[in-house]
């Protein structure tokens, strides 16, 4: 009996100190959530203002970006802009001008090449142009000598169309010997102009003052 009592009051204390410990478990978790519940208001608070920031930093990003290219797109269609006008303007003045003068200024792209080309024997094609126009022109002014006359089209004359550029004319000559090739075409005149010319020729199309 008396081992039976033990057994009895052994369990009682075990069960008192189980007790005793989820009752200090339960207080601990209580203690914490509170504490969790008490932080929660400022947690989402500061969520709320990292989300702001970084959303508001993406917004600013965007923004950037987006002046950027805008900018960048202003420039390039500027620079388009000015280009195709300077282009269109001298190919409606070299249209204007007749067929002789406009071979003449052809003719005028052999001046550094005189060497080259005096007396000398050429085959050539010819687009947009007459032969006996071209003759005239070549033979008259640099000696050039003219063996045979072949008639092309821009779209096999191996040039480049010129946006802004409506009118398509021009001459390639090669030697007899097939060791000199010069194409002197209304594209290559342009393109010359261009180059070495542009800022002067925007400045004198825009009356002085480039658009902006």
């Amino acid at each position: 009996m008396e081992e039976l009592r033990s057994t009895d009051f052994l369990d009682q204390e075990i069960e008192e100190e189980a007790k005793k410990r989820a009752a200090t478990l339960l207080k601990t978790a209580d203690e914490q959530c509170a504490l969790i519940q008490s932080q929660i208001p400022e947690r989402l608070e500061n969520a709320r203002k990292e989300k702001e920031k970084f959303y508001a930093d993406k917004e600013a990003k965007f923004k950037r970006d987006l002046d950027s290219s805008l900018a960048l797109e202003k420039s390039r269609f500027l620079v388009s802009y000015i280009s195709s006008s300077v282009i269109s303007a001298v190919g409606t003045y070299l249209s204007g001008l007749d067929t002789a003068k406009r071979i003449s200024l052809y003719a005028d792209m052999l001046a550094s090449k005189e060497n080259l080309v005096k007396d000398k024997k050429f085959n050539m094609k010819i687009y947009g142009l007459e032969e006996a126009d071209v003759r005239k022109g070549l033979e008259g002014k640099y000696g050039i000598k003219i063996l045979e006359c072949t008639k092309t089209d821009f779209v096999h004359s191996g040039e480049e169309d010129i946006e802004g550029l409506d009118l398509h004319e021009g001459i390639i000559l090669e030697d007899e010997n097939r060791l000199f090739k010069c194409r002197l075409t209304i594209e290559q005149l342009v393109s010359s102009l261009q180059d070495k010319n542009n800022r002067e020729l925007a400045v004198a199309l825009f009356g002085g003052r480039l658009p902006e």
